[in-house]
């Protein structure tokens, strides 16, 4: 059976392909009405797959810190092998192969971006390093790369098994190649880049993460699949937890640069929002819940809630930013 499933999704990548393929050739050969079928028969198999694949990759699924590289998130290529899997085994009875393949592709964009967050926190625990952080923040960053180890290992395991495909983590080749690169004006010093991405992508980022992993789980019908996202929600919330304690000691050590940020990161919270999405043709959002994936509505609430949460605390009188006065 996993056999055939994986020979389906093969089937069904390159099916457009082959038909686009095909039409110019039919075509080229002199049957023109013909050609131009297959060509647009082609080119609509490749946009339902695209369209299918861009909005499971935008539907803030459980992921843990994003991994920036000069200035933009990063993922491993995705690859076929072993080494990132444990052996979970979701329940496949019941679902056709085309809502496996979307639950595939959903939990191996999921496992790519908790694998992402591993060199995230190292890349964390070297700036807290260089910064004179004390021993508790760098053992926290170093404890919180253990579990997105295991996040992604499980979701890996969730990917492989709906999708039939031995999913692994590829290269990051980025991430090697990255060099020191000099701030620009608006950025300010290390302290400032610090609050700022310790707010959006810990605070903010992380807790909703766990926000939605909690409300997913609870949604969950698979046992498997339950219990997998309650683990991610309770990690996130305590990396979140993380990112208030790096806050904290950046204001303690960076001074009025470093309030300046928090002030200038508040002030971009309005700014994340969660995307409106197009719907996923053959399956419904009572589906996806029930299989660990929120509706947009849902998302777009938690998201809400999130940023007012990280708001009302930031303002508070442990982080409460010096205002700025005229």
């Amino acid at each position: 059976m996993v056999e055939l499933i994986a020979v389906f999704v093969c089937f069904i990548v390159l099916l457009g392909p082959m038909l686009f393929v095909s039409g110019l050739v039919v075509m080229m050969k002199g049957s023109g009405t013909r050609g131009r079928v297959l060509t647009i028969l082609g080119a609509t198999t490749m946009g339902l797959v695209y369209w299918a694949y861009s909005a499971i990759s935008h539907m803030n699924f459980s992921k843990g810190r994003v991994l920036r590289l000069k200035g933009r998130a990063r993922v491993a290529r995705r690859a076929l092998g072993d080494g990132w899997a444990d052996d979970a085994a979701p329940e496949l009875e019941g679902l056709t192969p085309w809502q496996r393949t979307v639950l595939g592709e959903a939990w191996l964009y999921s496992a790519g971006m908790e694998h992402a967050s591993v060199p995230a926190f190292a890349k964390l625990s070297l700036k807290l390093s260089a910064l004179g952080a004390p021993s508790e923040l760098l053992e926290a960053c170093h404890l919180a790369a253990l579990d997105e180890v295991r996040h992604a290992r499980r979701c890996f395991a969730l990917a492989r098994a709906y999708s039939g495909l031995p999913w692994s983590a590829g290269m990051i080749p980025e991430l090697g190649q990255e060099r020191p690169q000099r701030p620009s004006p608006g950025e300010g010093d290390e302290w400032s880049r610090l609050v700022r991405g310790s707010l959006l992508d810990g605070c903010l980022g992380e807790g909703l993460a766990a926000s939605v992993a909690a409300e997913a789980s609870r949604r969950a019908s698979d046992p498997v699949v339950r219990e997998t996202l309650a683990v991610i929600a309770e990690d996130e919330g305590r990396h979140a937890e993380l990112a208030w304690d790096v806050i904290a000691f950046a204001l303690e050590r960076g001074g009025g640069k470093a309030k300046q940020a928090l002030r200038q990161a508040l002030d971009a919270l309005e700014t994340q929002r969660t995307p409106s999405l197009p719907s996923i043709p053959g399956v419904d959002e009572s589906f996806l819940a029930r299989n660990g994936v929120l509706p947009q509505a849902e998302l777009g609430r938690l998201m809400e809630e999130c940023i007012q949460r990280t708001r009302a605390r930031a303002m508070g009188s442990e982080y409460a930013p010096t205002p700025v006065t005229a």
